[in-house]
């Protein structure tokens, strides 16, 4: 009987990675990125709880629960009540849905517990038509949201929700928005001394008009700003990109500046604990250590999250 994992990129078979090596990767990590349903316009797989017990069954110790249209911590919260072996975390997307760059969303979202915070994602001007076309949306004319003005300056808007990010000590994520914006995020999150900037899936390339080049993903990692890179884009059922890239440039930005997360939840991608395996398989096949990969499974998504080392 062939073994899902037993297959790589291209769909060619490859020897089966020893299972203990990867069983016991996997068994504590955290995946950041995870889509659940019930999500307006979108198709997804399982529901949140359905989401938990798939996790604890796979021996994660955690995710995040993303959602553009609304804020994931009540959800969040109940989940990990009900299945108290994982740990549930929420989240909210500045998308139109929630009135984009909205502050008041902003704190009362960090008020009741909410730990992650992503800049638009289908709203952003970087993103829109893409997303649109990509997924047959249809997002009701809303205004393309951007966070910098024609100057590459921030919007006001943006610098209170930064001061919202650095008090509560937030997770943020740069979500789909473009390059420049990015850069500019960092620039002031640094100088803010906010630490825990996550730039979005960078080299997911399909759903944005622009992207930021190789260089400019070592440059802001060596600045100690998070990169994520997501099973998404080395599954059959995703992308499909060799993980050969993946592992290159993983070893430039250095292990300890980045996660890895599955970005699925959605059909037909595996469930979170089978798409992580898959590519800690495939990364270990290409040459990262052990230790790397517990790096960014496991010790990054914890100091991102505030969680001590005893879980």
């Amino acid at each position: 009987m062939i073994d899902m994992y037993d297959w790589d990129y291209g769909l060619q078979l490859t020897p089966k990675q020893d299972e203990s090596v990867v069983g016991r990767l996997l068994d504590g990590a955290y995946d950041m990125h995870v889509h659940f349903e019930p999500e307006a316009w979108m198709t997804r797989r399982l529901d949140a709880l359905e989401t938990a017990l798939h996790a604890r069954d796979a021996g994660l110790a955690g995710f995040v629960l993303k959602n553009r249209t609304y804020c994931t911590q009540p959800l969040a919260l109940v989940v990990e009540r009900l299945v108290p072996e994982v740990r549930v975390f929420g989240c909210l997307v500045l998308d139109g849905e929630v009135g984009g760059l909205n502050y008041r969303a902003v704190k009362a979202a960090a008020e009741i517990g909410t730990k992650v915070l992503f800049m638009p994602v289908f709203y952003s001007a970087n993103s829109m038509p893409v997303a649109e076309r990509l997924f047959n949306l249809d997002l009701g004319g809303g205004e393309p949201i951007s966070i910098v003005d024609d100057a590459g300056v921030l919007v006001p808007q943006v610098e209170s929700i930064l001061g919202v990010v650095k008090d509560y000590s937030m997770v943020l994520c740069t979500g789909h928005i473009s390059p420049r914006e990015v850069k500019a995020l960092a620039d002031r999150c640094t100088g803010m001394g906010i630490r825990k900037l996550v730039v979005t899936h960078p080299m997911s390339e399909f759903v944005c008009k622009e992207v930021l080049s190789l260089e400019d993903l070592s440059v802001l990692a060596r600045s100690g700003i998070f990169i994520e890179h997501c099973a998404q884009a080395i599954s059959p059922t995703g992308e499909q990109r060799d993980p050969t890239i993946f592992a290159d440039a993983i070893r430039a930005q250095r292990p300890e500046n980045c996660i890895l997360t599955t970005d699925f939840g959605g059909t037909p991608h595996p469930t979170i604990g089978e798409g992580l395996r898959m590519f800690i398989s495939a990364l270990l096949r290409r040459g990262l250590t052990e230790a790397d990969i517990e790096m960014m499974v496991k010790t990054n998504p914890r100091r991102l999250l505030d969680v001590s080392d005893e879980g």
